[in-house]
């Protein structure tokens, strides 16, 4: 009898998690729906995220745009207890985000990962709690934010998110010698592609001010390292004109699916707008990351040491070169740098949540690894006490 109740119990608990995947599928496609085909306007984007009431039944969502807000990726959070049962979630958001389709939509991809952590701090509190929420590249000091020249205002950013939504907890990692035998036969050549981000442009003379372009021409005649140029955006000017610049300077090439970056050894981490975000997928596609100190942070940065996860290069990455050829004499240290690397971020994703405060107490276990057995401890010692910190 106790092992049919279980079994119900355990049905009903399958069904309710279906139902809501479902939910959560059609309010995605119906959101894509309404972005793709509607001139947003205010009640079009307040449509959009009230869909957030059919996933989550006990939820009221209020929606309101201010104009003292001037910042149009600031969100201001409000949450409410109504009762027992109801929970009252109100977003106030910049009034310029409707003439910033882009913003609109970065905010709604963000809320799809903040809300139910914010219906999770809502159920543990009856008091009134307010949470100030940047979605944008730049980040700011006041608000929690994915990007920031401070470290102690930060949560993880969207890709962290993205990709930690995409892995299987379960997963096991892979071993130091089956990593081995997969980085031994990627090519040995540093390879980057990338877009024209960094600042806005009207012309080639303010296109050349980019760091980027900068970096892709000192290293533009190197067979060792291919940087190139593979998108033109945030371009005031006209697109053919600069590709047909770029190819003429030897900095343009085609671009490639995530899946080309893995047959490579090396990366340049080579900021843009703000911190390069999608660098974290090359660290689990064991690539042996290049990285400057440039005065920002993202948040797993925290968990980052320079010669044991990463090589540490200039700010405007003169020594790459040079710091690829003493990987190449030393590849033995290069590639467990490389495993480290991976490692560190793939149990950071396994375990993202840990890492999600939205209180603004930040929870960052301090990780240990085992030189010996690649073992992973929050807090504890391996056996060996052979620890990298």
């Amino acid at each position: 009898m106790v092992q049919k109740y279980k079994r119900i119990r355990l049905n009903k608990s399958k069904m309710k998690f279906k139902l809501t995947t479902i939910k959560i599928y059609l309010v995605n496609k119906i959101s894509y729906l309404i972005i793709k085909s509607l001139s947003f306007k205010k009640n079009n984007y307040s449509l959009l995220i009230k869909l957030y009431q059919y996933i989550y039944i006990n939820t009221k969502f209020n929606i309101k745009f201010n104009k003292n807000i001037i910042n149009d990726n600031h969100i201001s959070v409000e949450l409410l207890k109504e009762n027992q049962n109801i929970k009252i979630i109100s977003l106030i958001f910049s009034h310029n985000i409707l003439n910033n389709i882009t913003t609109m939509k970065r905010s709604k991809e963000c809320l799809n990962h903040w809300i139910p952590l914010l219906i999770k701090l809502s159920s543990k509190t009856k008091k009134k709690i307010i949470i100030n929420l940047n979605c944008g590249d730049k980040g700011s000091s006041d608000y929690l934010s994915m990007d920031s020249k401070k470290n102690t205002n930060l949560i993880p950013d969207l890709y962290s998110l993205n990709a930690a939504k995409k892995i299987n907890k379960k997963l096991p990692k892979i071993s130091f010698e089956e990593f081995k035998k997969i980085w031994l036969i990627k090519e040995s050549k540093m390879y980057w592609r990338g877009g024209t981000t960094g600042d806005s442009y009207k012309n080639i003379k303010e296109l050349n001010k980019l760091k980027r372009i900068e970096i892709c021409k000192r290293f533009r005649e190197s067979k060792d390292i291919d940087i190139k140029i593979s998108r033109i955006t945030q371009n005031d000017t006209n697109k053919e004109k600069i590709k047909k610049y770029l190819i003429q300077e030897k900095i343009f090439g085609k671009e490639v699916s995530e899946n080309k970056f893995i047959n490579y050894k090396y990366y340049p981490d080579i900021p843009g707008n703000s911190l390069a975000w999608g660098t974290i997928t090359k660290y689990l596609g064991g690539s042996l990351i290049f990285k400057a100190e440039v005065g920002k942070h993202l948040y797993y940065y925290n968990l980052l040491k320079e010669w044991i996860h990463y090589i540490p290069v200039n700010n405007d990455f003169s020594d790459l070169e040079e710091k690829l050829i003493w990987s190449e004499k030393n590849q033995t240290k290069s590639l467990e740098i490389a495993y480290s690397g991976y490692i560190i971020i793939l149990e950071y994703l396994k375990n993202i949540d840990n890492h999600i405060n939205l209180t603004n107490k930040f929870v960052c276990s301090r990780i240990l690894i085992c030189r010996s057995c690649s073992n992973l401890r929050y807090n504890t010692r391996c056996s060996t006490n052979n620890v990298i910190v």
